[in-house]
């Protein structure tokens, strides 16, 4: 396929399939990338590569992760991570994690990236790469893999260029515990299994039973699945209850687009080879079901439970619970803090999650080496305007984001001296 089809394909997709178009429709503007794939094609410079930069750029103008465009690994190209990550404030641009790029320290100023400042490149950036024009939301990760070097100011005020290397992406940590006089902290940055969950609590069942504070870290969570989560909803909620009751409202809106319908059943296909006669069946009824929808458009339904919807969740734990949350925490991460903050008994700190809940049921289209991922679902509250997307779940202490963040513990020092 070339490259005009498939840029065609999706901004059709966007504005016809998507759940989220009426919501980020201001936002909609395929331009800057359809002029870097033409000057691209005028110079002679059009690589595989291009399309992945040009897409994903489009992609992030409309703030929402749930979009996806990824290229597969070949000799040519590699999925990687530059070794570290950078957040900025009023006083600037900082590294706030390193992972592998050992030449860089927590705390460390960004100077110049590529020669221009960071507030020269937030003030003149031609693409939406930043996607947030909230200083502490932006993200600076795809900006950084588009550049060669930057110039960094350590703590004892010597500066270095910075030459970019690449290292492999960087996987979720597994959940840590830690103890402070008679707080218990438990860090999660994914959540796995409900087996996984269960089992790391138990390792630490005596110190969480008497404790008089817990807190839950998810300031650095990717999400994983719901299911993960399950074993945690004991310590937020005010009282006994049924998960279909505790999970909230479930009611969504469905886009049952003929191309939504068509791809749904693509993508169900293959199974139809399956050897398992249950599976099979299943199959089956799904596809008659979305040749049923096709072209319907918008059908009101309820959200699947990601688990037995009678199972009793009995209130553990103690009274006074915190839960840190912060942009990075996202997806069923973020599920777990709107239960959270409906159930009213734990205290969110920090500041506002992603806001990636407001669309579901995503669908995935091959384009040769690339895959294009979009929901075709909403929630009610996104349908009439109550949504998170681009601001995420407010905290009910916000507290924001400076360098002096980076030096200590600050964050869980506030939660232990309260």
């Amino acid at each position: 396929m070339d490259t005009y089809t498939l840029l065609k394909d999706i901004f059709h997709t966007i504005r016809k399939d998507y759940a989220g178009f009426d919501e980020v429709k201001e936002r909609h503007n395929p331009s800057p990338a359809l002029t870097m794939l033409a000057q691209a094609h005028y110079n002679h410079k059009m690589t595989p590569i291009m399309p992945l930069q040009a897409v994903s750029q489009y992609l992030s103008n409309l703030r929402d992760r749930n979009l996806k465009f990824t290229m597969d690994p070949d000799e040519n190209y590699q999925p990687f991570s530059r070794g570290f990550y950078v957040r900025r404030c009023d006083e600037g641009l900082f590294v706030d994690e390193v992972t592998s790029e050992n030449r860089l320290q927590v705390g460390d100023k960004v100077l110049t990236i590529n020669g221009q400042t960071p507030e020269r490149i937030v003030s003149t950036l031609p693409n939406p790469l930043l996607a947030s024009d909230i200083p502490e939301r932006e993200q600076w990760t795809g900006y950084l893999k588009l550049a060669d070097h930057m110039i960094v100011e350590h703590g004892d005020g010597t500066q270095e260029d910075i030459v970019f290397q690449k290292y492999p992406h960087d996987l979720p940590k597994e959940p840590q515990f830690n103890k402070k006089e008679d707080t218990v902290i438990l860090k999660f940055s994914k959540f796995e299994s409900s087996e996984d969950t269960e089992q790391f609590l138990q390792a630490h069942q005596k110190d969480i039973e008497q404790c008089k504070r817990l807190v839950i870290d998810l300031r650095k969570n990717i999400g994983g699945s719901e299911d993960g989560y399950l074993p945690l909803l004991g310590y937020i909620v005010k009282n006994d209850g049924l998960l279909k009751d505790i999970y909230g409202d479930r009611t969504i809106w469905t886009n049952y687009t003929e191309t939504n319908c068509q791809r749904s059943i693509d993508n169900l296909q293959p199974y139809l080879k399956s050897e398992d006669a249950d599976v099979k069946e299943y199959v089956q009824s799904a596809i008659s079901y979305y040749e049923q929808m096709k072209s319907v458009g918008w059908v009101k339904g309820e959200q699947e439970l990601f688990a037995d919807g009678e199972i009793c969740i009995t209130k553990v734990g103690p009274e006074d619970v915190v839960i840190l949350i912060d942009t990075w925490c996202e997806n069923e991460a973020e599920q777990f803090v709107r239960i959270a903050k409906e159930q009213g008994r734990a205290k969110l700190i920090g500041r506002p999650t992603m806001g990636n809940i407001d669309y579901l049921n995503p669908i995935k289209v091959r384009y040769e080496n690339y895959e294009f991922t979009y929901p075709i679902s909403k929630t009610d509250a996104a349908k009439n305007g109550n949504g998170v997307n681009d601001k995420g779940i407010e905290p009910n202490q916000y507290i924001p984001f400076t360098s002096s963040e980076l030096k200590t513990a600050s964050m869980i020092d506030t939660v232990i001296k309260k």
